[in-house]
């Protein structure tokens, strides 16, 4: 536990010394929050195919079984609230200043805007929005509508299937959202990973991308195989470590 202390505090000071900081969070984040991982023991993919409910061609051949997969997203994301890995990087950013600490996140569950955090960049989309892959168009999401609409919510204009704007497999990320995230994060003093397991790409470049100039940092319950990219890893569970780099802060 002293090395990791000692490892935080090291942060700690690159981040109060910082020009800008990027913060790039994933799934374990949540976790804490109630909403399942994809990818860990017990998560969404050994309950679901992923083949057959979160890849465009599913949802073109079959939206019926995709919505179902929605929904159940749906009912999670409306109970949940931030829980304090989220409340730290809020106060972290408090700290330093909205206009130097940026949060990419891989989440489409939207608890960092709910805990206060500024300058968010929701890389894999956002499931507020409602988009037809067809024509392009797009409304804001109304959960009692659209979740009663049976089988599945269809595009006014050209009675297509709607999608949350969310990232499917075999779908681009949005480079209007992608490549302002990647800018900062290049531009960064310090990057910082957060409960992700840096295997989703080009995402991970987030973190992993940016010059040798920008020190990297990971606080991860488990090791990763880009442990050795970058400078500081701190292994535990980040609801207990973010914390901690947030009081390490305030005692400098």
């Amino acid at each position: 536990m002293i090395k990791v202390e000692e490892t935080i505090r090291k942060i700690a000071q690159l981040i109060k010394e910082a020009d800008s900081v990027m913060f790039f969070t994933g799934a374990g984040c949540s976790v804490h929050s109630g909403i399942p991982d994809f990818r860990s023991p017990g998560g969404l993919w050994e309950r679901y195919n992923p083949l057959e409910v979160a890849t465009l061609r599913a949802f073109r051949k079959r939206p019926e079984k995709v919505w179902e997969f929605f929904k159940e997203l749906y009912s999670t994301f409306g109970e949940v609230k931030p829980n304090l890995i989220h409340d730290s990087i809020t106060e972290i950013q408090k700290l330093i200043g909205d206009d130097k600490v940026f949060i990419a996140t891989q989440n489409i569950d939207g608890l960092h805007q709910k805990s206060g955090s500024k300058n968010v960049s929701e890389l894999h989309g956002t499931p507020d929005i409602m988009h037809c892959w067809k024509c392009s168009f797009e409304e804001d999401m109304d959960v009692e509508r659209h979740l009663k609409e049976v089988p599945y919510p269809t595009c006014p204009r050209c009675k297509k299937p709607l999608k949350p704007k969310v990232v499917l497999f075999e779908e681009p990320l949005d480079m209007a959202i992608f490549k302002p995230a990647m800018k900062i994060a290049k531009a960064s003093s310090i990057g910082i990973g957060v409960a992700t397991s840096l295997e989703v790409f080009p995402a991970a470049d987030i973190l992993l991308a940016p010059p040798p100039s920008t020190k990297k940092a990971l606080f991860n319950l488990t090791p990763t195989y880009y442990d050795k990219l970058v400078h500081y890893v701190v292994r535990g569970d980040a609801l207990e470590t973010l914390p901690l780099l947030l009081k390490s802060i305030k005692d400098l």
